[in-house]
């Protein structure tokens, strides 16, 4: 089978996933920004260490889909694109580290699973999107290993998201 009906059996997951990240980073921007106004946000790199590894993760989603999704230039580039995506991700891990850090030491209530959905998933997702990229460089078609990696970025995505809400929340009932 052809690479472009191999990608094409995928459009409808993609369309569908990228719909969904789309939508998502819509109201995370009406979510901080009603968020904003709410409370006083003290720390500007502490709440980014949270607000961009979220948006970050949908972001990729998007990209992503609009990569499987573009009429494809062929198996090469297609895989080049994806490895570019995941290793970009990987590069931004390093100032999201540095937010956690701050964050951690002047609050001091990073949890584990802070770090977990931060980082650690983060990491393992983003290595596993470069080696499908490169896979797909190797004439292989890892498209079921994308996809679910692709769902585990957009539901650590949704996991940051309701972490965040329920920080603004909260924040607001202790009057911050």
């Amino acid at each position: 089978m052809s690479f472009s009906a191999l990608a094409a059996g995928w459009q409808n997951f993609y369309l569908l996933v990228g719909a969904a990240a789309a939508t998502l980073i819509g109201l995370m921007f009406v979510a901080i920004t009603f968020g904003a106004t709410m409370i006083e946000i003290k720390d500007a790199n502490a709440t980014r260490a949270f607000l961009d590894p979220t948006l970050g993760h949908f972001v990729q989603v998007l990209v992503t889909a609009c990569v499987v999704v573009a009429p494809s230039p062929g198996r090469t580039i297609f895989g080049a694109l994806v490895m570019a995506i995941g290793v970009l991700r990987l590069a931004t891990l390093v100032r999201i580290q540095r937010h956690m850090r701050d964050a951690q030491r002047k609050n001091n209530d990073l949890e584990l699973s802070d770090w977990m959905s931060g980082l650690v998933v983060p990491f393992a997702a983003y290595l596993v999107v470069t080696a499908c990229g490169a896979l797909f460089v190797a004439g292989r078609a890892p498209f079921g290993l994308l996809a679910a990696t692709t769902v585990v970025v957009l539901l650590n995505g949704i996991y940051g998201a309701w972490e965040l809400m329920v920080w603004l929340a909260l924040a607001r009932s202790r009057g911050q």
